[in-house]
């Protein structure tokens, strides 16, 4: 008899930004797994990348059940429904329902969702109705921000943890502090996969020097206004340089608004979001890749940035900061630099200190390469991975 399909539970499918699900989705099905995902809401307007036309899952959109009566959090739920109202929970037991009766067809008894929110609480409920488990890779936002209280989130985050067959997470950084939050949850520290062949290294022949490609959406986590204040320290020091910088978001006015008032428009370009396969391109310019996280005052930050994984498997030197997973991608001066947070002369230091020498940088970026390879290849993590969903009690054996 055939294993029963990998269900996942996400927000929103397919979305533009999350590539690395969509990438262990692909992973999972070149395996021979058959996959289902149930999105809670339709997905966005927005370009898709060309990956997605391989995929075979089955994906039910579960925006129309929306609508109904308000919901009722059982006895000793409180504290998994925290901050919601109860017309928000009644429509996450709806749809909790509906992919319960929809997996029950399927033989599917397991169910893993990306991030530690709605998607969590929806597979703990549908869990529950199946007389199944349920799983989640928990990232940044969904570890550190703050929603509510920091008590209240505190105690939301135990409860979905409490009653997960296991917990992924990207980094050990975030290992440690789930840890610390729910002492007996079983945590797994499997950091994101990186299809290896897509992402090759560069043909030193084809980067320019004193390029570099800064990618992500813009928001302050990623810490962009700061690699603009860099940009304006470099040019004082009249160091040779350019900046692709590649997303789109809320802070994109403020940045361009920052770009000109600083006068860098000549050498910082903002040209939108591109899809994987223009991206892996556009890395074959750039001579180094840079992503100078921050800590918000909410205490959302990034977890491990899956762009600076890429740029590693492409070869290139990456300059990042020390928030959270930084020193697990970057070994500081052995595959880039490594700076303080929200330090712009630090950035500025050490991104001269990458483009000073390119034959240095290529020795960097291929010790990055080699790095990924070891630790965030696809094929080997998302293999990791599926071990877990098919037989969840092994968690307990591998759990950090």
């Amino acid at each position: 008899m055939p294993d029963a399909p990998i269900a996942y539970i996400l927000k929103r499918f397919p979305r533009f930004s999350e590539t690395f699900i969509l990438n262990e989705l692909l992973a999972h099905e070149a395996a021979g797994a058959t996959t289902q995902v149930y999105s809670l809401l339709a997905p966005p307007e927005e370009p898709r990348h060309a990956g997605l036309a391989q995929l075979k899952a089955k994906v039910q959109i579960l925006k129309a059940l929306g609508s109904g009566p308000d919901g009722v959090a059982a006895p000793g739920d409180a504290a998994l429904y925290s901050g919601k109202t109860a017309q928000e929970i009644g429509a996450l037991q709806r749809k909790a329902k509906a992919v319960a009766l929809d997996a029950l067809a399927r033989g599917i008894t397991h169910f893993h969702a990306h991030f530690g929110s709605d998607t969590t609480i929806v597979a703990c409920l549908a869990a529950r109705e199946v007389g199944g488990s349920y799983s989640f890779t928990a990232h940044a936002k969904d570890i550190y921000h703050t929603y509510v209280t920091p008590e209240a989130d505190a105690d939301m985050r135990r409860a979905k943890m409490r009653e997960a067959a296991f917990v992924a997470t990207v980094s050990d950084y975030n290992a440690r502090a789930l840890s610390r939050l729910c002492p007996e949850a079983r945590i797994i520290r499997l950091y994101n996969g990186i299809d290896l062949d897509a992402f090759a290294p560069v043909d030193p022949a084809t980067q320019i020097p004193g390029h570099l490609i800064a990618v992500g959406r813009m928001v302050e986590k990623k810490g962009f206004d700061v690699l603009l204040k860099a940009g304006a320290e470099l040019k004082a020091r009249t160091v040779p340089f350019t900046v692709s910088l590649i997303g789109s978001g809320p802070l994109e006015p403020a940045l361009r608004a920052q770009r000109a008032a600083l006068g860098l428009e000549d050498c910082v370009a903002m040209d939108g979001p591109l899809p994987q396969e223009a991206l892996i391109n556009a890395m074959g310019k750039a001579q180094a890749a840079v992503l100078p996280c921050v800590v918000t005052d909410s205490g959302d930050r990034d977890g491990l940035p899956t762009v600076l994984l890429e740029a590693m498997a492409r070869g290139l030197p990456v300059v990042t900061t020390t928030t959270s997973g930084g020193p697990e991608i970057v070994e500081d001066g052995i595959t880039g630099r490594l700076c303080a947070p929200g330090d712009a002369t630090a950035l500025a230091d050490a991104l001269e200190d990458v483009l000073a020498l390119p034959e240095r940088a290529q020795v960097m970026g291929a010790a990055g390469r080699r790095r990924a390879e070891r630790l965030f290849d696809l094929t080997t993590n998302a293999g990791t991975l599926r071990r877990l969903l098919r037989d969840p009690a092994r968690a307990g054996q591998e759990a950090a």
